[in-house]
């Protein structure tokens, strides 16, 4: 197993089982996160391999993306990562881990 170089995450809140994703030119595109409503986080990683819990839900081609989290006060905590990404949801807790491919 590899180890990860990079792991940040954020909290997301949903009531359509769904992980939002912002591509660079503000459209919003929308993957499952296994199902689950409520509060879950969101991992942008490339970690290999996938724990087995998580089953692919999408494909982000190259491009530049943004994640953004449950606002904190006035603050909105954000990801921003670029490349080739998959996006598995995991059905047990809603989670979702976005993977960068090599």
């Amino acid at each position: 197993m590899e180890v990860s170089q990079m792991m940040q995450q954020v909290y997301q809140l949903t009531n359509h089982g769904q992980v939002v994703i912002d591509q660079a030119d503000g459209q919003q595109l929308t993957f499952s996160n296994g199902g689950v409503d409520g509060e879950f986080q969101v991992f942008v990683t490339d970690i290999d391999p996938v724990p087995e819990l998580f089953n692919q839900v999408g494909e982000l081609p190259n491009g530049d993306y943004v994640v953004k989290g449950i606002a904190i006060g006035k603050d909105v905590p954000e990801i921003k990562f670029s490349g080739h990404y998959l996006v598995y949801g995991n059905p047990e807790d809603g989670n979702v881990m976005i993977v960068k491919q090599r």
